[in-house]
């Protein structure tokens, strides 16, 4: 599992996973907290007590992220954009949206939406400050002002047009109105949130040498904003230059398919002949029924191999069998084929033309790139 998150749950229908490192996050931040900050802040305060609210401030802000992710995912899903998940991890949460923006104002409507939702639990947590009883010092009112003030932070740090933060993504929105074309408002606003990515991380490194340990924690998030922007920007490149390219264009054909009915152990022969990564499993009339990969067949277990069938072991998610007419692009899109980077071409009658994977995908984007475009080479 490691750096890949595990689900622990569902809300609103939408599944929330849990990045390894954002528990290292959890304990790093609750040990900074309960050593230094709440014991500089409360005087006589006990370990017990200052590493207890430390644990509930890092709780409750997470909680506060997962609200801001929920405000994008709920928006968005109204808007037609499929979400497959939200995700705790390293710098704060994250919504895995499938597809893409109709039109400019879906975009800007649930770019907003996050921080609307951050702005009112900042709004909730100030009026607190004044409702609780107590002084400054007292550990309830601390608790609620640190999680005002980090809630601020947030705010303004997602506001900021660095794409593909939330003000990024308003500013790629007003670019889209204005020029309407999506793929060069992209072009800008990444190559924007890329600049202040530099920004950031050369701020962080003067803060770091300077003897501010924040230093460190803002050159990570600027590498970061460069990181996503940049791949922000090759996705929607590669999606425009295979939007209207079909998957028989770029798939690898004939089909060499896996009958289901045969031994995990036999199907390593197949494996070994056509050093192929991932076969199309069919039933008794040559109909696909599923998927098996050579990682699938490596996982299994060596007393398996003799008595368990390939169909036992396929990957048998639906999204995984395109018919011959889908758009390269809608493939992109497509869960299943994130999770595993095949997909078999299927017939009216649902028998493998061929297969297509993202080696495929790759090996047309380096040709494209010689000349000539991705869709004259696919075509």
């Amino acid at each position: 599992m490691s750096g890949r998150s595990f689900r622990i749950g569902r809300i609103a229908g939408i599944p929330v996973g849990i990045n390894p490192w954002w528990l290292a996050i959890v304990l790093l931040f609750t040990w900074e907290l309960g050593a230094n900050y709440y014991p500089s802040l409360i005087p006589h305060l006990t370990p017990a007590a200052a590493y207890g609210l430390g644990l509930a401030s890092v709780l409750l802000l997470f909680a506060s992220v997962l609200a801001h992710e929920f405000g994008h995912a709920i928006v968005a899903r109204r808007r037609g954009v499929e979400v497959e998940e939200i995700d705790l991890w390293l710098l704060g949460g994250v919504s895995r949206m499938s597809g893409h923006p109709k039109t400019p104002q879906d975009e800007q409507a649930y770019a907003l939406a996050g921080p609307a939702v951050t702005a009112v639990i900042a709004a909730v947590f100030a009026a607190l400050t004044f409702l609780l009883p107590g002084s400054v010092h007292s550990p309830g009112r601390a608790l609620v002002e640190y999680q005002f003030e980090m809630n601020v932070v947030l705010l303004v740090f997602n506001l900021l047009p660095a794409f593909p933060l939330d003000g990024g993504r308003v500013a790629r929105a007003v670019l889209w109105r204005r020029r309407g074309d999506f793929v060069a408002a992209t072009e800008t606003a990444a190559n924007v949130g890329r600049a202040c990515g530099y920004a950031m991380i050369g701020g962080g490194v003067l803060l770091t040498f300077g003897g501010w340990a924040i230093g460190l924690w803002l050159a990570v998030i600027g590498l970061f904003i460069v990181v996503a922007a940049g791949a922000e920007r090759q996705q929607e490149e590669v999606v425009a230059a295979f939007t209207g390219v079909t998957v028989t264009a770029l798939m690898s054909a004939p089909a060499a398919c896996l009958p289901a009915g045969i031994t995990l152990g036999e199907a390593r022969a197949y494996f070994a002949r056509y050093r192929y990564s991932a076969f199309p499993v069919t039933d008794a009339g040559g109909r696909a029924v599923g998927l098996l990969s050579i990682e699938q067949l490596e996982r299994a277990p060596e007393a398996e191999l003799s008595q368990r069938r390939v169909s036992e072991r396929a990957d048998r998610d639906p999204q995984l069998m395109v018919p011959a007419d889908t758009d390269v692009a809608q493939l992109l899109e497509m869960p299943a084929f994130a999770r595993t980077g095949h997909a078999v071409v299927v017939d009216d009658d649902g028998r493998p033309l061929g297969v297509v994977s993202g080696t495929d995908i790759q090996r047309a984007i380096r040709a494209s790139r010689l000349g000539g475009g991705a869709r004259r080479q696919a075509g």
